[in-house]
Protein backbone atom coordinates (compact mmCIF):
# COMPACT_ATOMS: atom_id res chain seq x y z
CA UNK A 1 0.00 0.00 0.00
CA UNK A 2 1.32 3.27 -0.72
CA UNK A 3 1.01 5.99 1.81
CA UNK A 4 1.49 9.39 0.54
CA UNK A 5 3.58 11.83 2.50
CA UNK A 6 3.32 14.96 4.48
CA UNK A 7 6.35 15.74 4.79
CA UNK A 8 6.68 18.06 1.30
CA UNK A 9 3.09 19.88 2.84
CA UNK A 10 4.69 20.46 6.10
CA UNK A 11 7.81 22.35 3.88
CA UNK A 12 5.36 24.27 1.82
CA UNK A 13 3.80 25.91 5.54
CA UNK A 14 7.02 26.44 6.77
CA UNK A 15 8.32 28.47 2.99
CA UNK A 16 5.10 30.34 2.51
CA UNK A 17 4.89 31.61 6.38
CA UNK A 18 8.86 32.41 5.98
CA UNK A 19 7.57 34.16 2.76
CA UNK A 20 5.01 35.80 3.98
CA UNK A 21 6.71 37.20 7.25
CA UNK A 22 7.33 40.47 5.45
CA UNK A 23 4.71 40.91 3.18
CA UNK A 24 2.09 42.29 5.39
CA UNK A 25 -0.08 43.09 2.57
CA UNK A 26 -1.52 39.90 1.79
CA UNK A 27 -4.23 38.60 3.68
CA UNK A 28 -5.56 35.55 4.83
CA UNK A 29 -7.27 34.34 1.89
CA UNK A 30 -4.13 34.67 -0.57
CA UNK A 31 -2.28 33.23 1.75
CA UNK A 32 -4.77 29.95 1.71
CA UNK A 33 -5.25 29.98 -1.35
CA UNK A 34 -1.69 29.88 -2.64
CA UNK A 35 -1.23 26.79 0.21
CA UNK A 36 -4.41 24.80 -1.92
CA UNK A 37 -2.39 25.47 -4.79
CA UNK A 38 0.68 24.04 -4.13
CA UNK A 39 2.21 21.03 -5.70
CA UNK A 40 5.57 18.85 -4.53
CA UNK A 41 8.41 19.46 -7.16
CA UNK A 42 8.78 16.87 -10.23
CA UNK A 43 12.65 15.46 -8.22
CA UNK A 44 10.87 14.96 -5.51
CA UNK A 45 8.14 12.83 -6.64
CA UNK A 46 10.95 10.36 -8.63
CA UNK A 47 13.11 10.40 -6.02
CA UNK A 48 11.53 9.99 -2.62
CA UNK A 49 7.84 8.86 -3.07
CA UNK A 50 9.09 5.93 -5.19
CA UNK A 51 10.47 3.16 -3.44
CA UNK A 52 14.05 1.60 -4.06
CA UNK A 53 13.73 -0.54 -6.84
CA UNK A 54 16.87 -3.02 -5.95
CA UNK A 55 16.99 -3.17 -2.51
CA UNK A 56 13.25 -4.57 -2.96
CA UNK A 57 14.50 -7.50 -5.28
CA UNK A 58 17.46 -7.92 -2.75
CA UNK A 59 15.11 -8.61 0.23
CA UNK A 60 12.84 -10.17 -1.88
CA UNK A 61 15.49 -12.55 -2.96
CA UNK A 62 16.80 -13.27 0.53
CA UNK A 63 12.97 -13.91 1.86
CA UNK A 64 12.12 -16.53 -1.05
CA UNK A 65 15.50 -18.41 -0.52
CA UNK A 66 14.96 -18.69 3.00
CA UNK A 67 11.28 -19.32 2.80
CA UNK A 68 11.67 -21.86 -0.21
CA UNK A 69 14.03 -23.66 1.75
CA UNK A 70 11.42 -24.27 4.91
CA UNK A 71 8.84 -25.13 2.43
CA UNK A 72 10.50 -28.02 1.09
CA UNK A 73 11.69 -28.99 4.50
CA UNK A 74 7.79 -28.54 5.68
CA UNK A 75 6.55 -30.74 2.97
CA UNK A 76 8.91 -33.76 3.19
CA UNK A 77 7.59 -33.56 6.84
CA UNK A 78 4.10 -33.73 5.61
CA UNK A 79 4.70 -36.41 3.11
CA UNK A 80 6.28 -38.19 6.16
CA UNK A 81 3.16 -37.62 7.82
CA UNK A 82 1.01 -38.81 4.70
CA UNK A 83 2.81 -42.17 4.38
CA UNK A 84 2.56 -43.00 7.80
CA UNK A 85 -1.19 -42.50 7.46
CA UNK A 86 -1.23 -44.70 5.35
CA UNK A 87 0.73 -47.16 6.73
CA UNK A 88 -1.52 -47.35 9.43
CA UNK A 89 -4.55 -48.16 7.21
CA UNK A 90 -2.03 -51.06 5.67
CA UNK A 91 -1.34 -52.54 8.95
CA UNK A 92 -3.68 -55.46 8.22
CA UNK A 93 -1.10 -56.10 5.54
CA UNK A 94 2.00 -57.01 7.61
CA UNK A 95 2.24 -60.46 7.73
CA UNK A 96 5.05 -60.78 10.59
CA UNK A 97 2.53 -62.62 13.11
CA UNK A 98 -0.45 -63.44 11.16
CA UNK A 99 -1.86 -63.39 7.19
CA UNK A 100 -4.96 -60.52 8.05
CA UNK A 101 -5.47 -60.80 4.39
CA UNK A 102 -6.46 -64.18 3.47
CA UNK A 103 -9.75 -64.79 2.15
CA UNK A 104 -11.05 -66.03 5.31
CA UNK A 105 -9.80 -63.27 7.72
CA UNK A 106 -11.05 -60.86 5.34
CA UNK A 107 -14.10 -62.50 5.38
CA UNK A 108 -14.81 -62.66 9.46
CA UNK A 109 -13.38 -58.83 9.65
CA UNK A 110 -15.85 -57.98 7.49
CA UNK A 111 -18.61 -58.68 10.05
CA UNK A 112 -16.41 -58.48 13.46
CA UNK A 113 -18.13 -55.70 14.67
CA UNK A 114 -21.69 -56.71 13.79
CA UNK A 115 -23.89 -58.94 15.87
CA UNK A 116 -23.43 -61.52 12.85
CA UNK A 117 -19.62 -62.63 14.90
CA UNK A 118 -21.61 -64.31 17.35
CA UNK A 119 -23.27 -66.48 15.46
CA UNK A 120 -20.41 -67.15 13.41
CA UNK A 121 -18.15 -67.65 16.87
CA UNK A 122 -21.34 -69.81 18.26
CA UNK A 123 -21.19 -72.65 15.61
CA UNK A 124 -17.62 -73.08 16.03
CA UNK A 125 -13.83 -71.55 16.35
CA UNK A 126 -10.61 -71.97 15.36
CA UNK A 127 -7.16 -69.84 16.29
CA UNK A 128 -7.75 -67.99 12.69
CA UNK A 129 -11.47 -66.68 13.41
CA UNK A 130 -10.01 -65.78 17.20
CA UNK A 131 -7.53 -63.99 15.78
CA UNK A 132 -8.91 -62.30 13.18
CA UNK A 133 -11.96 -60.80 15.34
CA UNK A 134 -9.63 -59.62 18.06
CA UNK A 135 -8.16 -57.48 15.21
CA UNK A 136 -11.34 -56.03 14.76
CA UNK A 137 -12.46 -55.75 18.46
CA UNK A 138 -9.89 -55.87 21.02
CA UNK A 139 -9.73 -52.21 23.23
CA UNK A 140 -6.03 -52.83 24.16
CA UNK A 141 -5.44 -53.61 20.32
CA UNK A 142 -7.31 -50.18 19.38
CA UNK A 143 -5.90 -47.98 22.36
CA UNK A 144 -1.99 -49.21 21.34
CA UNK A 145 -3.20 -47.90 17.38
CA UNK A 146 -4.93 -44.64 18.62
CA UNK A 147 -1.24 -44.20 20.07
CA UNK A 148 0.46 -44.37 16.82
CA UNK A 149 -1.96 -42.59 14.70
CA UNK A 150 -1.37 -39.50 17.96
CA UNK A 151 2.23 -39.66 17.53
CA UNK A 152 1.62 -38.32 13.87
CA UNK A 153 0.38 -34.99 15.18
CA UNK A 154 4.26 -34.33 16.78
CA UNK A 155 5.44 -33.74 12.74
CA UNK A 156 2.46 -30.12 13.06
CA UNK A 157 4.05 -29.69 15.82
CA UNK A 158 7.28 -29.79 15.05
CA UNK A 159 7.11 -26.90 12.00
CA UNK A 160 4.40 -24.76 14.59
CA UNK A 161 6.32 -22.78 16.53
CA UNK A 162 8.72 -21.60 13.40
CA UNK A 163 5.74 -20.66 11.32
CA UNK A 164 4.87 -18.52 14.06
CA UNK A 165 8.08 -16.90 14.53
CA UNK A 166 8.41 -16.18 10.45
CA UNK A 167 4.95 -13.89 10.61
CA UNK A 168 6.12 -10.47 10.52
CA UNK A 169 4.86 -6.84 10.37
CA UNK A 170 3.86 -4.25 8.23
CA UNK A 171 2.80 -1.11 8.65
CA UNK A 172 -0.35 0.76 7.08
CA UNK A 173 0.62 4.61 7.97
CA UNK A 174 3.95 6.31 8.96
CA UNK A 175 5.50 5.92 12.21
CA UNK A 176 7.35 8.94 13.90
CA UNK A 177 10.51 7.14 15.92
CA UNK A 178 11.47 10.84 16.88
CA UNK A 179 8.85 11.73 18.75
CA UNK A 180 7.49 8.93 20.75
CA UNK A 181 7.58 5.56 21.39
CA UNK A 182 5.59 3.38 19.24
CA UNK A 183 3.10 1.65 21.90
CA UNK A 184 0.73 0.57 19.60
CA UNK A 185 2.25 -2.53 18.06
CA UNK A 186 4.28 -5.29 19.21
CA UNK A 187 7.01 -6.51 18.11
CA UNK A 188 7.44 -9.89 16.01
CA UNK A 189 10.71 -10.48 14.14
CA UNK A 190 10.41 -12.70 11.40
CA UNK A 191 12.63 -15.53 12.43
CA UNK A 192 14.13 -18.72 10.56
CA UNK A 193 15.55 -21.35 12.57
CA UNK A 194 19.18 -22.64 12.08
CA UNK A 195 19.66 -24.52 8.98
CA UNK A 196 19.15 -28.04 9.55
CA UNK A 197 17.52 -28.15 12.76
CA UNK A 198 13.88 -27.99 11.47
CA UNK A 199 15.22 -31.26 9.83
CA UNK A 200 16.66 -32.84 13.04
CA UNK A 201 13.37 -31.72 14.56
CA UNK A 202 11.15 -34.19 11.88
CA UNK A 203 14.28 -37.03 12.06
CA UNK A 204 12.95 -37.23 16.05
CA UNK A 205 9.44 -37.24 15.48
CA UNK A 206 10.22 -40.01 12.67
CA UNK A 207 11.52 -41.64 15.30
CA UNK A 208 8.80 -41.77 17.95
CA UNK A 209 6.42 -42.46 15.60
CA UNK A 210 8.69 -45.74 14.91
CA UNK A 211 8.48 -46.47 18.26
CA UNK A 212 4.54 -46.45 18.66
CA UNK A 213 4.47 -48.39 15.97
CA UNK A 214 6.62 -51.47 17.45
CA UNK A 215 4.61 -50.58 20.47
CA UNK A 216 1.41 -51.34 18.53
CA UNK A 217 3.29 -54.38 17.14
CA UNK A 218 4.60 -55.21 20.62
CA UNK A 219 0.38 -55.28 21.35
CA UNK A 220 -0.76 -57.72 18.55
CA UNK A 221 1.92 -59.96 18.93
CA UNK A 222 1.08 -60.55 22.72
CA UNK A 223 -2.68 -60.41 21.74
CA UNK A 224 -2.39 -63.29 18.86
CA UNK A 225 0.08 -65.20 21.19
CA UNK A 226 -2.37 -65.04 24.07
CA UNK A 227 -4.97 -65.77 21.86
CA UNK A 228 -3.25 -69.27 20.47
CA UNK A 229 -2.10 -70.35 23.95
CA UNK A 230 -5.65 -70.08 25.41
CA UNK A 231 -7.18 -72.02 22.96
CA UNK A 232 -4.43 -74.70 23.27
CA UNK A 233 -5.61 -74.44 26.94
CA UNK A 234 -9.17 -75.15 25.52
CA UNK A 235 -7.88 -77.76 23.25
CA UNK A 236 -6.49 -79.49 26.33
CA UNK A 237 -9.79 -79.08 28.39
CA UNK A 238 -11.43 -80.71 26.00
CA UNK A 239 -9.31 -83.46 25.82
CA UNK A 240 -9.24 -83.84 29.34
CA UNK A 241 -13.06 -83.68 29.82
CA UNK A 242 -13.13 -86.48 27.23
CA UNK A 243 -10.17 -88.42 28.70
CA UNK A 244 -11.97 -88.27 32.22
CA UNK A 245 -15.43 -89.54 30.95
CA UNK A 246 -14.13 -92.31 29.15
CA UNK A 247 -12.13 -93.66 32.07
CA UNK A 248 -15.13 -92.98 34.34
CA UNK A 249 -17.53 -95.02 31.48
CA UNK A 250 -14.81 -98.24 32.57
CA UNK A 251 -14.64 -97.21 36.18
CA UNK A 252 -18.15 -97.74 36.18
CA UNK A 253 -17.89 -101.20 34.01
CA UNK A 254 -15.40 -102.24 36.73
CA UNK A 255 -17.81 -102.00 39.71
CA UNK A 256 -20.12 -103.53 37.71
CA UNK A 257 -17.69 -106.45 37.65
CA UNK A 258 -16.56 -106.28 41.36
CA UNK A 259 -19.87 -106.17 42.10
CA UNK A 260 -21.15 -109.63 40.40
CA UNK A 261 -17.25 -111.12 41.03
CA UNK A 262 -18.27 -110.19 45.53
CA UNK A 263 -22.12 -111.58 44.62
CA UNK A 264 -20.43 -114.81 43.57
CA UNK A 265 -17.99 -114.98 46.52
CA UNK A 266 -14.93 -114.50 44.00
CA UNK A 267 -14.04 -111.48 45.84
CA UNK A 268 -14.48 -109.01 48.72
CA UNK A 269 -16.40 -106.58 49.26
CA UNK A 270 -13.58 -104.11 49.86
CA UNK A 271 -12.77 -104.61 45.66
CA UNK A 272 -16.54 -102.71 45.28
CA UNK A 273 -15.32 -100.12 47.64
CA UNK A 274 -12.18 -99.51 45.94
CA UNK A 275 -13.83 -98.99 42.43
CA UNK A 276 -16.85 -96.87 43.58
CA UNK A 277 -13.53 -94.23 45.58
CA UNK A 278 -12.14 -94.44 42.34
CA UNK A 279 -15.65 -93.07 40.51
CA UNK A 280 -15.62 -90.42 42.90
CA UNK A 281 -12.82 -89.09 43.08
CA UNK A 282 -13.34 -88.73 39.35
CA UNK A 283 -16.31 -87.48 39.16
CA UNK A 284 -14.81 -84.62 41.26
CA UNK A 285 -11.75 -84.17 38.92
CA UNK A 286 -14.56 -83.87 36.20
CA UNK A 287 -16.44 -80.92 37.93
CA UNK A 288 -13.26 -79.44 38.04
CA UNK A 289 -12.06 -80.03 34.61
CA UNK A 290 -15.66 -78.77 33.72
CA UNK A 291 -15.54 -75.52 35.48
CA UNK A 292 -11.61 -74.55 34.21
CA UNK A 293 -13.27 -75.03 30.83
CA UNK A 294 -15.40 -72.09 31.30
CA UNK A 295 -12.59 -70.16 33.23
CA UNK A 296 -10.80 -70.43 29.93
CA UNK A 297 -13.50 -69.57 27.80
CA UNK A 298 -13.92 -66.14 29.61
CA UNK A 299 -10.73 -65.63 28.46
CA UNK A 300 -11.19 -65.84 25.33
CA UNK A 301 -13.90 -63.97 25.47
CA UNK A 302 -11.91 -60.90 26.80
CA UNK A 303 -9.64 -61.17 24.06
CA UNK A 304 -12.79 -61.00 21.77
CA UNK A 305 -14.68 -57.91 23.99
CA UNK A 306 -17.51 -60.00 24.15
CA UNK A 307 -19.34 -61.17 27.37
CA UNK A 308 -17.73 -63.69 29.98
CA UNK A 309 -20.47 -65.87 29.49
CA UNK A 310 -20.68 -65.60 25.67
CA UNK A 311 -20.97 -69.32 25.03
CA UNK A 312 -18.45 -69.94 22.28
CA UNK A 313 -18.91 -72.87 19.72
CA UNK A 314 -16.91 -76.04 19.93
CA UNK A 315 -13.14 -75.97 19.37
CA UNK A 316 -11.54 -77.70 16.06
CA UNK A 317 -8.16 -79.54 17.58
CA UNK A 318 -5.71 -78.79 15.54
CA UNK A 319 -2.02 -80.36 14.63
CA UNK A 320 1.24 -80.35 16.26
CA UNK A 321 3.16 -77.18 15.61
CA UNK A 322 6.88 -77.02 14.94
CA UNK A 323 9.66 -75.60 13.08
CA UNK A 324 12.83 -76.51 11.70
CA UNK A 325 15.47 -73.51 12.93
CA UNK A 326 18.17 -74.34 15.13
CA UNK A 327 19.37 -72.35 18.43
CA UNK A 328 21.81 -70.18 16.80
CA UNK A 329 19.23 -69.01 14.15
CA UNK A 330 16.63 -68.39 16.11
CA UNK A 331 18.95 -66.26 18.52
CA UNK A 332 20.40 -64.22 15.09
CA UNK A 333 16.32 -63.76 13.80
CA UNK A 334 15.16 -62.59 17.35
CA UNK A 335 18.54 -60.44 17.12
CA UNK A 336 16.76 -58.68 13.80
CA UNK A 337 13.44 -59.10 14.41
CA UNK A 338 12.33 -58.63 18.49
CA UNK A 339 10.60 -55.26 18.94
CA UNK A 340 11.81 -54.55 22.09
CA UNK A 341 15.72 -54.50 20.25
CA UNK A 342 14.31 -52.72 18.10
CA UNK A 343 12.85 -49.54 20.58
CA UNK A 344 15.84 -49.39 21.85
CA UNK A 345 17.74 -49.08 18.92
CA UNK A 346 15.35 -46.22 17.89
CA UNK A 347 15.42 -44.65 21.41
CA UNK A 348 19.25 -44.68 20.71
CA UNK A 349 18.56 -43.50 17.54
CA UNK A 350 16.84 -40.33 18.67
CA UNK A 351 18.83 -39.64 21.80
CA UNK A 352 21.44 -39.12 19.22
CA UNK A 353 19.52 -37.01 17.49
CA UNK A 354 18.22 -34.66 20.48
CA UNK A 355 22.08 -34.07 20.80
CA UNK A 356 22.66 -33.03 17.69
CA UNK A 357 19.92 -30.64 18.22
CA UNK A 358 20.87 -29.30 21.34
CA UNK A 359 24.11 -28.60 19.79
CA UNK A 360 22.68 -26.56 17.36
CA UNK A 361 21.22 -24.73 19.40
CA UNK A 362 24.46 -23.15 20.35
CA UNK A 363 24.18 -21.60 16.79
CA UNK A 364 21.85 -18.59 17.07
CA UNK A 365 18.67 -18.30 14.55
CA UNK A 366 18.86 -15.99 11.89
CA UNK A 367 16.27 -13.05 11.02
CA UNK A 368 16.45 -11.44 7.00
CA UNK A 369 16.13 -7.88 9.32
CA UNK A 370 14.11 -5.62 7.18
CA UNK A 371 10.31 -4.12 7.89
CA UNK A 372 10.94 -4.29 11.56
CA UNK A 373 10.70 -1.57 14.44
CA UNK A 374 11.74 -1.61 17.75
CA UNK A 375 9.11 -0.22 20.47
CA UNK A 376 12.41 2.37 21.53
CA UNK A 377 12.65 6.39 21.23
CA UNK A 378 14.91 8.24 18.31
CA UNK A 379 18.05 7.87 17.48
CA UNK A 380 16.65 5.92 14.71
CA UNK A 381 16.65 8.00 12.04
CA UNK A 382 18.43 11.95 11.09
CA UNK A 383 22.19 12.60 11.16
CA UNK A 384 22.28 11.32 14.86
CA UNK A 385 20.55 7.82 14.10
CA UNK A 386 22.55 4.93 16.20
CA UNK A 387 21.65 2.45 13.93
CA UNK A 388 18.96 2.05 10.97
CA UNK A 389 15.61 1.48 11.89
CA UNK A 390 15.08 -1.49 9.35
CA UNK A 391 18.19 -3.35 8.18
CA UNK A 392 19.56 -4.45 4.67
CA UNK A 393 21.33 -7.61 5.85
CA UNK A 394 20.42 -10.90 7.76
CA UNK A 395 20.73 -10.25 10.96
CA UNK A 396 21.37 -13.01 13.71
CA UNK A 397 20.15 -13.28 17.43
CA UNK A 398 23.80 -14.27 19.12
CA UNK A 399 23.43 -15.49 22.54
CA UNK A 400 25.58 -14.05 25.15
CA UNK A 401 26.56 -17.73 26.85
CA UNK A 402 26.76 -20.35 24.81
CA UNK A 403 26.91 -22.64 27.92
CA UNK A 404 23.13 -22.82 28.53
CA UNK A 405 22.46 -26.11 27.17
CA UNK A 406 25.89 -28.07 28.75
CA UNK A 407 23.66 -29.45 32.05
CA UNK A 408 20.70 -30.51 29.36
CA UNK A 409 23.53 -32.13 27.01
CA UNK A 410 25.34 -34.08 29.43
CA UNK A 411 22.18 -35.76 30.45
CA UNK A 412 21.14 -37.11 26.94
CA UNK A 413 24.77 -38.49 26.89
CA UNK A 414 24.44 -40.32 29.85
CA UNK A 415 20.84 -41.15 28.79
CA UNK A 416 22.38 -42.00 25.89
CA UNK A 417 24.99 -44.84 27.36
CA UNK A 418 22.30 -45.74 29.47
CA UNK A 419 20.38 -46.99 26.63
CA UNK A 420 23.67 -48.64 25.24
CA UNK A 421 23.66 -50.78 28.14
CA UNK A 422 19.82 -51.43 28.16
CA UNK A 423 20.70 -52.38 24.24
CA UNK A 424 23.10 -55.49 25.62
CA UNK A 425 21.02 -56.39 28.73
CA UNK A 426 17.99 -56.97 26.59
CA UNK A 427 20.24 -58.99 23.63
CA UNK A 428 21.40 -61.06 27.01
CA UNK A 429 17.97 -61.62 28.04
CA UNK A 430 16.48 -62.55 24.42
CA UNK A 431 19.07 -65.57 24.33
CA UNK A 432 18.01 -66.48 27.57
CA UNK A 433 14.36 -66.40 26.50
CA UNK A 434 14.83 -68.30 23.76
CA UNK A 435 17.10 -70.83 25.30
CA UNK A 436 14.43 -71.24 28.04
CA UNK A 437 11.34 -71.41 25.46
CA UNK A 438 13.63 -73.92 23.03
CA UNK A 439 14.62 -76.07 25.75
CA UNK A 440 10.54 -76.75 26.73
CA UNK A 441 9.90 -76.92 22.98
CA UNK A 442 12.47 -78.97 22.81
CA UNK A 443 11.47 -81.36 26.00
CA UNK A 444 7.75 -81.31 24.80
CA UNK A 445 8.73 -82.80 21.61
CA UNK A 446 10.31 -85.81 22.71
CA UNK A 447 7.64 -86.47 25.38
CA UNK A 448 4.98 -86.29 22.44
CA UNK A 449 7.23 -89.03 21.00
CA UNK A 450 7.35 -91.32 24.09
CA UNK A 451 3.75 -91.15 25.16
CA UNK A 452 2.88 -91.67 21.14
CA UNK A 453 5.34 -94.18 20.14
CA UNK A 454 5.57 -96.21 23.48
CA UNK A 455 3.61 -95.50 26.64
CA UNK A 456 0.48 -95.03 25.54
CA UNK A 457 0.42 -98.57 23.94
CA UNK A 458 1.91 -100.24 26.76
CA UNK A 459 -0.42 -98.87 29.01
CA UNK A 460 -3.11 -99.90 27.43
CA UNK A 461 -1.85 -103.69 27.21
CA UNK A 462 -1.40 -103.25 30.76
CA UNK A 463 -5.01 -102.76 31.61
CA UNK A 464 -6.00 -105.48 29.32
CA UNK A 465 -3.81 -107.60 30.79
CA UNK A 466 -5.18 -106.52 34.14
CA UNK A 467 -8.26 -107.01 33.27
CA UNK A 468 -8.08 -110.22 31.61
CA UNK A 469 -5.87 -111.66 34.46
CA UNK A 470 -8.67 -109.92 36.80
CA UNK A 471 -11.47 -112.74 35.57
CA UNK A 472 -9.51 -115.65 35.30
CA UNK A 473 -8.41 -115.16 39.12
CA UNK A 474 -4.66 -114.79 38.48
CA UNK A 475 -4.35 -111.40 40.13
CA UNK A 476 -5.99 -108.76 42.28
CA UNK A 477 -8.55 -106.26 41.86
CA UNK A 478 -6.52 -103.76 42.90
CA UNK A 479 -3.84 -104.34 40.00
CA UNK A 480 -7.00 -103.50 37.88
CA UNK A 481 -7.68 -100.27 38.99
CA UNK A 482 -4.18 -99.48 39.52
CA UNK A 483 -3.81 -99.90 35.55
CA UNK A 484 -6.60 -98.18 34.82
CA UNK A 485 -5.29 -95.13 36.85
CA UNK A 486 -1.85 -95.75 34.57
CA UNK A 487 -3.92 -95.78 31.47
CA UNK A 488 -5.76 -92.44 32.47
CA UNK A 489 -2.63 -90.67 33.45
CA UNK A 490 -1.01 -91.15 30.62
CA UNK A 491 -3.65 -90.08 28.35
CA UNK A 492 -3.79 -86.91 30.13
CA UNK A 493 -0.30 -86.34 29.95
CA UNK A 494 0.04 -87.05 25.89
CA UNK A 495 -2.09 -84.18 25.84
CA UNK A 496 -0.66 -82.23 27.94
CA UNK A 497 2.94 -82.30 26.37
CA UNK A 498 0.55 -81.74 23.44
CA UNK A 499 -0.71 -78.53 24.82
CA UNK A 500 3.18 -77.94 25.59
CA UNK A 501 4.79 -77.81 22.76
CA UNK A 502 2.21 -76.01 20.56
CA UNK A 503 2.14 -73.41 23.44
CA UNK A 504 6.28 -72.72 23.70
CA UNK A 505 6.32 -72.06 19.59
CA UNK A 506 3.81 -69.62 20.16
CA UNK A 507 5.88 -68.10 22.73
CA UNK A 508 8.99 -68.44 21.02
CA UNK A 509 7.40 -66.86 18.31
CA UNK A 510 6.56 -63.87 20.69
CA UNK A 511 10.11 -63.66 22.00
CA UNK A 512 11.30 -63.91 18.81
CA UNK A 513 8.97 -60.97 17.38
CA UNK A 514 8.34 -62.64 14.27
CA UNK A 515 6.44 -65.83 12.45
CA UNK A 516 8.69 -68.35 12.37
CA UNK A 517 8.35 -71.29 9.71
CA UNK A 518 7.19 -74.85 10.31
Amino acid sequence: MKVLPKIPIILSLAIIFSSNAFAGDKNYREMREEIESYKTPLFYEQSVTKAPVEPTKKWKTEENAAESELKIIEKELEEQKQNWEAAIQRISSSQEFFDFESPASQEVRKIAKTEKIKEILKKGINPDTLISTAFERNPGLASAKKKWEASLEKYSQATRLDNILRQYQSFIKDVNTKTSSMRHKGTVFQKFPFPGTLTLKGDIVTKEVEIARQNYLITLRNLITNIQNTYYELIYSNQAIRITEENLALLKQLEGVAYISYKAGQAGYSDVIKVQTRIAKLDDDLITLKEYKETVVAELNKFLNLPSQFPLGNSKDIALTDTSLTFEELIDLGIQSQQELKIIRLKIDKTNLAITLAEKKFYPDFTLGFSYFEDEKGNFVGVGKERESFSLKPVTNTPFWFGKNDAYIREARQVYQSLNEDLKSQKNKLEFDIKETFFLLSTAKRDVLLYKESLLMLAKSNLEVAQTDYQSGKSDFLDVLDAQKIWLDYNLLYQKHVRDQNQALANLEKTIGKKLKK
